[in-house]
């Protein structure tokens, strides 16, 4: 049983990787040094109270994959002075420079704030997705 749980989880990370590749990213970043995050959501279009994952696509200004990135999440909707209502946290990366961000929940509309923290092992980028829910 547990081999099967496992071989099934795999395939759904591997359909699901394909199946956002083919996807538009839902936003996408740039640092000053030319660092690109790109953000695809399983979720589209995102919805109130449901936890979903996020695929997270960091390619350097070059266009090549950034590997063995740390990756911190935080935020939440400045104008109500709180935070996210779960701790996002990147689990794992899927294959060069996509990583999975599980655990993303949004609770009520307005505007919302996602701080991205990249350490890329060279350099600590932080960028900001602002948007409205």
């Amino acid at each position: 049983m547990i081999k099967k749980s496992f071989f099934s989880l795999c395939l759904w990370v591997v359909w699901s990787s394909s199946q956002l590749q083919a996807q538009q990213p839902l936003w996408q970043l740039q640092s000053e040094s030319g660092l690109t995050l790109s953000l695809f959501s399983q979720l589209e279009p995102i919805e109130i109270n449901r936890i979903h994952s996020w695929e997270l696509l960091i390619e350097d200004s070059a266009g090549n994959p950034v590997t063995a990135a740390t990756i911190n999440v935080e935020g939440g909707m400045p104008e109500h002075d709180h935070g996210l209502p779960t701790s996002p946290r990147v689990t794992s990366e899927i294959e060069a420079g996509r990583y999975l961000l599980e655990g993303v929940r949004f609770h009520m509309q307005g505007l919302w704030q996602i701080i991205f923290t990249i350490d890329t092992g060279n350099a600590v980028e932080e960028l900001m997705l602002d948007f409205d829910l």
